[in-house]
């Protein structure tokens, strides 16, 4: 390591490496608030102040994060596993006769009672009982299965299709492609920072190529005028819906184990042992992340797994660049032509971006299967689980419009529904030989 975790960095190298930090930042929080913004019905000026308060979110986090939690230099920011479960409840929800408006009200509040579930978990120990259940077999399902159910509504994303335009539209899914092109030839032909980055250079590629074609808005810079503050609430009034609030706990809950993973990572990066009281510090913050992201209403956060590559790649553990990358986060999220600017990127861009981040998922989902020892019953979990969750997402938009408003939320979206049978033949049907002899 040139710099340890403590070690004082020279103010030239200080700002150099928190500016590397502010573009990572970037590149990580733009493109999911627009695309879900977008998908739950917010104008141009809403998704720009959404943008905002990520921007605000992503500094204050990390820096409680860095300095009260973990201690490791790790960024927090929006979750792709959060932005896929949005997608989807933002694409099934209206069939079921839940409007937009009280969609965003109801995730608002599911990330309220989702972030408070998980500080209550760690400030009783129950964390530890909790992270039992989500076995390397249920994480791998839990993120494969979101991947499938999100993958329509991306490509429609791509090719501009939409209930209003049922048709492909060609300019956007040449910028779509354009942008996942130039991502992915990134990804495989760059090395060190520029390969960090390959999503931010791509989605600025693909607007730029916007722009040209006549696809991006004109931006109004001052439509909310130069200094905004975080506005509490402001995707509208809290709204209680049963199954948006299971589905947010279950989604915060399955993203313990990323963060486990991303924490034991850094403290093998950086040989420090992560001891039980480090680890409960670290979920009580990111049950505070979860719980803000509602409170301010954004994308619910998670600490990127990432991080550990880029302390790989310059050798700097250190946590003052990431502090003061953290300070320049907060005072862009208060800047408001900044959220502005970033609102203006089309549908389709955000969308050819994002294909490229969940097909990084699916390889996720896959690394937890390499933990497990596939033989005859766990391939009869991960196969039934499969063919039931993905069976659930192929049905009819009304199949169940005529059961209790919760039941048809729950059966509808084919991932709870996949999910419930895993757990059930993980834990209950099928359980390990050892469990059922301690039993």
């Amino acid at each position: 390591m040139k710099y340890k975790l403590d070690d004082n960095v020279p103010a030239g190298e200080n700002l150099m490496y928190a500016f590397q930090q502010v573009v990572l930042f970037v590149a990580s929080a733009v493109v999911m608030p627009v695309v879900v913004g977008y998908a739950l019905g917010l104008s141009q000026g809403e998704v720009a102040t959404t943008l905002q308060r990520t921007f605000v979110l992503c500094g204050v986090m990390t820096l409680l994060q860095v300095n009260f939690g973990h201690r490791f230099p790790i960024q927090d920011g929006p979750a792709g596993l959060w932005s896929g479960l949005f997608l989807i409840m933002a694409a099934t929800m209206p069939t079921l006769g839940m409007t937009l408006p009280l969609l965003r009200g109801s995730l608002e509040l599911g990330l309220l009672i989702a972030g408070g579930f998980i500080m209550i978990l760690s400030i009783t120990g129950l964390i530890d009982h909790m992270a039992k259940l989500f076995t390397p077999l249920i994480n791998g399902l839990l993120i494969i299965l979101m991947v499938l159910q999100i993958s329509a509504s991306i490509m429609k994303g791509m090719l501009g299709v939409s209930d209003d335009h049922p048709h492909v539209e060609t300019k956007a899914m040449v910028i779509a492609m354009f942008t996942m092109v130039v991502i992915l030839l990134i990804n495989l032909f760059a090395k060190g920072f520029i390969r960090t980055i390959a999503t931010f250079i791509g989605m600025v590629a693909g607007w730029i190529l916007a722009s040209v074609m006549g696809v991006t808005e004109e931006a109004n810079l001052l439509e909310n005028g130069w200094i905004t503050l975080p506005k509490p609430l402001a995707w509208g009034p809290l709204h209680f819906d049963p199954g948006v609030t299971i589905t947010c706990i279950i989604g915060a809950t399955v993203l313990l184990s990323m963060a486990f993973a991303s924490i034991n990572g850094m403290g093998a990066m950086v040989e420090e042992e992560i001891t039980p009281q480090k680890m409960r510090k670290t979920i009580f913050y990111h049950g505070m992340a979860a719980f803000m992201t509602g409170l301010f209403s954004s994308i619910a956060f998670m600490p990127y797994v990432s991080s550990i590559g880029v302390v790989e790649m310059t050798g700097v553990a250190a946590r003052k660049p990431l502090n003061l990358a953290s300070i320049f986060m907060i005072l862009m999220g208060l800047a408001a032509p900044f959220g502005a600017l970033f609102a203006t990127i089309p549908s389709c861009v955000g969308n050819g971006a994002l294909i490229i981040i969940f097909a990084l998922c699916i390889g996720q989902g896959l690394r937890e299967f390499e933990k497990v020892k596939f033989e005859s019953r766990e391939n009869l979990i991960v196969g039934l689980s499969t063919i039931i969750g993905v069976g659930f997402m192929f049905l009819p938009s009304g199949t169940f419009a005529g059961l209790p408003s919760v039941v048809s939320c729950l059966l509808s979206n084919g991932l709870i529904v996949g999910m419930g049978a895993a757990f059930l033949l993980e834990h209950v049907i099928m359980p390990k030989q050892e469990n059922r002899k301690v039993s």
